[in-house]
């Protein structure tokens, strides 16, 4: 009953917000900031917010150390459009999803460097397993960026900068100790430097997390490295940075069982595994070259490189337990069968030997950037390199990608009070499968202390490397995916009053979205004869996001957002049916106090039931209340912790994985 009531009144309390239009933005600014002083630097013209034609959400790192997160999964979810599937322990199954796409439509970019997988086209967990305290800056651009950045931006992307030198020398260790065994201990080192008549900042950054995992063997360890240096002087600005990431997880096998039959739909169940493993291990480093020819023109110079190597093993371990049948002929072989109540052998599913990936990537992105009285200019091109390896159990794949792109953005405004006017043209000559050209126009007007903007973009997905080379069901017929996306939006910032406000909807659509097709003929497949990937599908989702911050006095502020969310995929050969694991209502409420010494966070987390991957089951909604508490005991320690779930509400967003309950660590800080 207490649930009940708790998620009673989290739902009444998102339309009370909404008549009070003050939704509030997933920004926490330290004072009561006009939208029009944030700059987006992921839009590459460092475009204000305020002026930018399509929706974002900016998260600086004082927002990040105030939520003492373990998890950047946990950070993003308090962004409008931005929602998850996680299972399992901590550093586990992690799948991003926005604005009803999958996340092969979310680009994730680290210092400027793109992380998506040339063989999977998305990053896979690294989400879960990126470490919080080393990020200074999380941009979210919501809505296709394909001019910008090509391939597998249509819903948007997520630009990450890690820590940076500060002008002051920032010397941190911190301890931390919670649920299910967590341990974690960490370091940063920020300072900067005069040099020559220039300033050289450095930041070096180091932690390693051990923690156990829901069900008996299941546990992770996480350890991250980074660098990075930036010298900037009158004309010049060089710089790099370098990162490590080493991660294991240990996972319990799940089962599935899915029937037709009335009455009986899914079962699915983790029985504890002793040597099933992830391993993943992400290198990237980025450096770069800005020269200020003039004033008003300058030049920059990208290059970029990552590589993530993957090994997943699950040697077999004959039974690992029982599990009583929950109906008559129920079978986890399809082989033998039992009646309800009878104790059923659940097997181990594993073989001899791993699957192990390698992706690489070379960047480079050259750019010239002109800004005179009323507009900026932008244009540029990129040379892109992919290759994916694969070997092990599911058999051999090396295929690589080429691609060559030139690209034009610009604004330009129209008087001192007219609008702003946007524009972007991209061309992308891929050497497997040919040429794709998209564009963007947009435009905002400020109507008093009101901006009404609007967008609309072409976009696409290459085809990734798996799907073009898998020795068994890949095909080098295939072409990308295409989108398309219009938004319309208002924005308003009234800093003397402390609020801030967005409203956007949005419709997209997709074509030529590639799927596995069993019908086709694949003499490749020995277990058949059919199969492989094509094109076919169609997606197109549609909704309404609402955003926005009230900073009530000087130690209080209320944050809120809501997204509705309407997305539908068309099978091939089929109608349009709701798209699977996307929910239609997702929502967040927040309150934070800060005042001398002590900060604490408030918030709940609010979303509606989804689908499961059968299409046919729902993953039940939840609401999850969260705290996070830091106080300053002296100029150089603080303690702080982090509560999820306070409640213990079921939070399921996977069916027949063990919801994680009510989690929670406690740690401390030191500066020297």
């Amino acid at each position: 009953m207490k649930t009940k009531l708790v998620r009673a009144s989290a739902f009444g309390l998102l339309p009370a917000l909404a008549h009070c239009a003050a939704f509030a933005q997933a920004q926490e600014p330290a004072s009561a900031t006009s939208l029009s002083e944030v700059i987006v630097e992921a839009s590459k013209l460092d475009k204000d917010l305020f002026t930018l034609t399509q929706s974002a959400t900016i998260i600086e790192q004082e927002q990040i150390e105030r939520g003492n997160y373990t998890d950047l999964t946990e950070v993003l979810r308090s962004v409008p459009g931005v929602e998850f599937k996680q299972v399992g322990g901590p550093g586990q199954f992690n799948y991003i999803k926005m604005r009803g796409f999958g996340s092969a439509n979310v680009l994730i970019v680290v210092d400027g460097v793109t992380m998506n997988l040339p063989s999977s086209g998305d990053v896979g967990n690294l989400l879960s397993q990126f470490d919080p305290s080393s990020i200074q800056r999380i941009e979210v651009l919501r809505g296709p960026q394909t001019v910008l950045y090509g391939s597998n931006a249509t819903a948007g992307v997520i630009s990450i900068t890690t820590r940076r030198g500060t002008s002051e020398p920032h010397r941190v260790i911190s301890i931390e100790g919670g649920s299910l065994g967590w341990k974690k201990a960490k370091a940063s080192l920020q300072q900067s430097f005069d040099v020559a008549d220039g300033k050289l900042s450095t930041s070096l950054f180091a932690s390693h997390t051990d923690s156990d995992g829901l069900l008996r063997y299941e546990g992770t360890r996480d350890t991250t490295l980074q660098a990075s240096a930036d010298y900037k002087s009158k004309d010049f600005d060089v710089g790099f940075a370098v990162s490590h990431n080493k991660n294991r997880f240990r996972a319990a096998q799940l089962k599935e069982v899915t029937s037709s039959k009335p009455g009986q739909s899914y079962w699915g169940m983790q029985m504890p595994d002793p040597d099933a493993f992830n391993d993943r291990k992400t290198e990237a480093a980025t450096a770069y070259i800005e020269h200020r020819i003039a004033d008003n023109l300058s030049q920059r110079l990208d290059l970029g490189w990552t590589q993530t190597r993957r090994s997943n093993g699950n040697p077999n371990n004959g039974l690992l337990g029982y599990v009583t049948a929950p109906w008559d002929n129920f079978s986890l072989d399809y082989t033998n069968y039992y009646n309800r109540g009878d104790q059923v052998p659940f097997y181990d599913n594993g073989q001899p030997g791993t699957a192990d990936y390698k992706d690489r990537t070379k960047q480079l992105n050259y750019s010239l950037r002109y800004a005179g009285k009323g507009y900026k200019l932008l244009g540029g091109f990129e040379l892109y390199e992919g290759n994916a390896n694969q070997w092990g159990i599911y058999g051999k794949l090396n295929g690589e990608d080429k691609r060559k792109s030139l690209y034009a953005n610009g604004e330009y405004q129209l008087g001192s009070a007219g609008p702003i006017l946007a524009a972007g043209l991209r061309h992308d000559r891929y050497d497997v499968w040919g040429n794709k050209t998209t564009g963007s126009v947009g435009a905002t007007q400020k109507i008093g202390n009101v901006t009404v903007f609007g967008n609309y973009a072409t976009s696409y997905a290459a085809p990734n490397l798996s799907q073009l080379y898998n020795p068994t069901y890949g095909s080098t017929n295939l072409k990308p995916e295409s989108g398309r996306t219009v938004e319309l939006g208002v924005r308003q910032s009234l800093a003397d009053l402390g609020v801030n406000w967005e409203a956007t909807v949005w419709h997209a659509k997709v074509n030529d979205a590639i799927l596995y097709d069993s019908s086709i003929p694949n003499p490749r497949n020995t277990y058949g004869g059919y199969g492989q990937y094509a094109n076919g599908d169609e997606l197109r989702t549609q909704g309404l996001e609402l955003s926005g911050t009230y900073r009530i006095n000087s130690s209080w502020q209320l944050k809120a957002n809501y997204t509705y969310t309407d997305s539908d995929t068309k099978k091939k050969g089929k109608d349009f049916a709701r798209t699977v694991q996307i929910a239609r209502n997702k929502g967040n409420v927040g309150v934070g106090y800060s005042s001398g010494p002590l900060s604490v966070d408030v918030s709940a987390f609010m979303t509606s039931k989804r689908y499961d991957w059968t299409g046919v089951d729902w993953i039940p909604g939840y609401v999850r209340f969260d705290l996070a508490a830091r106080y300053a005991v002296s100029q150089n320690l603080s303690l702080y912790t982090r509560l999820e779930n306070l409640f213990d509400a079921k939070v399921q967003e996977g069916l027949g994985y063990k919801p994680m309950g009510l989690y929670g660590i406690v740690g401390l800080d030191y500066r020297f």
